[in-house]
C-alpha cells in the first residue's frame, strides 16, 4: 500500500537514474543457517533525489545501502550505479568506483583520533598525493558547506558528536561524488544535532544536486528527504512522500500503517 501526498512544488530535477536495482536477493548463510536479507527488490533512485529508507531491525535497510555501496556483493539480481554494473566489476575495480562516485557516511564517525578536523577530511587526497594547494581550497569550501571553518584545527575528541559527523560529512564529499549514502547518521546524536545533520543533507541534495540514499529509524530525519521507502522482510512495501521537513507525524502515521 502506498501513501500519497501531494508534495510542494518540487525543485527542478534530474530524470536520469542513477541507482538502478534490479530484482535484488541478498541471502547470508550463517552458522549453517541461510538468511535472507533482500528478497528479490527493485528499485530506482533519480539524480538529486533525496531518499530514506526506513523499516524494523532485519529488513534489509543496511544491507540495501552496502550493495549499492559495493561494499558487499549481491546474491542474485542487477545493481547499476550511474550505469555500472557492480556485480561485473572485480573487487578492486569496485573499491576505485565507491571511491570516485560515493560518498559514505556512517552512524560511527570513523574519524582518526590523532588528526585533526582538516586532516581527517583530507586524507583521502593527502594518501593520494594531490596537490597541496588542491586539498587546502577544496577542504576550505568543504568547511564552509558544513559550518566548521573554526574548527578544523580540533582533533575528534575536541568536537561534539553533531560536528564529529560533519567532519564525516565533509569527507565524504571530498572527491564530489554523485551518491551520498548515509547509514543511521543520526543515531549517535541529540534531538538538536540530528536536525542539523537532516537539514544539512537535505541542503547537499537540493543545492549541491547530490543524490542521497539514508537509512534512518527516525519519522523526524526521514521528513526531511523527497521520498520515503519503507522495507519489511527484504522487501518494498510501500513508499510515502513527505510534504516537507514538518511533515513527521505524517511519517510516522504512514510508516505504522504500512509497517502494521
Amino acid at each position: 500500500m502506498d501513501r500519497e501526498i501531494t508534495p510542494e512544488p518540487p525543485r527542478a530535477a534530474s530524470e536520469q537514474v542513477v541507482v538502478d536495482v534490479r530484482e535484488v536477493r541478498k541471502v547470508y548463510d550463517t552458522s549453517g543457517h541461510r538468511v535472507t536479507a533482500l528478497a528479490g527488490l527493485t528499485l530506482e533512485v533519480k539524480a538529486g533525489c533525496f531518499t530514506a529508507i526506513m523499516g524494523a531491525s532485519g529488513s534489509g535497510k543496511s544491507t540495501l545501502l552496502h550493495l549499492v555501496g559495493g561494499l558487499t556483493q549481491a546474491t542474485s539480481g542487477t545493481i547499476l550505479v550511474e550505469g555500472h554494473d557492480l556485480s561485473a566489476m572485480s573487487d578492486r575495480a569496485r573499491t576505485i568506483f565507491r571511491r570516485r562516485r560515493l560518498g559514505i557516511v556512517f552512524q560511527e564517525y570513523n574519524l582518526l583520533p590523532t588528526l585533526s578536523a582538516w586532516e581527517n577530511v583530507a586524507l583521502p587526497w593527502l594518501v593520494d598525493g594531490q596537490p597541496l594547494g588542491m586539498i587546502r581550497q577544496r577542504v576550505a569550501e568543504l568547511a564552509t558547506l558544513v559550518h566548521l571553518e573554526e574548527r578544523l584545527e580540533h582533533r575528534p575528541d575536541a568536537l561534539s558528536g553533531g560536528e564529529q559527523q560533519r567532519v564525516a560529512i565533509a569527507r565524504a564529499l571530498l572527491n564530489d561524488p554523485v551518491i551520498i549514502l548515509a547509514d543511521e547518521p543520526t543515531g549517535n546524536l541529540d534531538s538538536r544535532q540530528s536536525l542539523e545533520i537532516w537539514q544539512l543533507l537535505r541542503s547537499i541534495a537540493h543545492d549541491q544536486g547530490k543524490t542521497i540514499l539514508m537509512v534512518t529509524h527516525e519519522a523526524m530525519g526521514a521528513a526531511h528527504a523527497d521520498d520515503v521507502i519503507v522495507l519489511r522482510d527484504g522487501q518494498i512495501i510501500g513508499t510515502l512522500a513527505p510534504r516537507g521537513s514538518a511533515d513527521a507525524a505524517m511519517i510516522a502515521t504512514g510508516y505504522q500503517e504500512l509497517s502494521g
